[in-house]
C-alpha cells in the first residue's frame, strides 16, 4: 500500500498567499479607469469651457469669462476638488489659454497608501478667439 500524504489545506494556504497580489490587480484596474476617465473629463471639460470663452471673450471681462469657464467644468467635473482655473490671453495674441488643476479622490485603500488620498489631473487648451 502507498502511503500519500494528505493535502487538504493546500489550496487554502496558495489563495491566502495569492489574494493580496489579486486584490492589488483589481485595486489598480479600478484607480486606472477612474483616473483615466476623469482625465478624458477634463480634457473635454477645459475644450467645451475654452470654446465658449473663445466665443464670448470680448461680450464680456476676462474675470466673468474664468467665472463661467469654472462654472463648465464644475458642472461636467463634480467629483473633481481644490480646482483651479486659469484663463490668460498674452497682449497682441488671437489665442486663450485655459488651463485646470484639481484633485480626486483616489478610490481604493491599496492604492491610496501608494499615491495618497488625492490625485492630481491637470488639463490644458489653447484655442483661438473668434471675432
Amino acid at each position: 500500500m502507498i502511503n500519500m500524504k494528505k493535502e487538504e489545506g493546500q489550496a487554502m494556504v496558495e489563495f491566502a498567499l495569492m489574494l493580496p497580489v489579486l486584490l492589488l490587480f483589481l485595486c489598480g484596474i479600478l484607480d486606472f479607469g477612474w483616473i483615466f476617465g476623469n482625465e478624458l473629463l477634463a480634457s473635454n471639460s477645459t475644450r467645451e469651457a475654452a470654446r465658449y470663452t473663445a466665443i464670448h471673450y470680448y461680450d464680456s471681462t476676462t474675470d466673468d469669462d474664468k467665472a463661467i469657464a469654472a462654472s463648465i467644468i464644475a458642472a461636467s467635473m463634480p467629483s473633481l476638488n481644490n480646482t483651479v482655473v486659469t484663463l490668460d490671453k498674452p497682449a497682441g495674441s488671437e489665442v486663450i489659454t485655459l488651463s485646470l488643476k484639481g484633485e480626486i479622490p483616489v478610490l481604493t485603500p491599496f492604492l491610496s497608501a501608494i499615491l495618497g488620498e488625492n490625485f492630481t489631473i491637470k488639463a490644458k487648451t489653447i484655442m483661438r478667439v473668434e471675432n
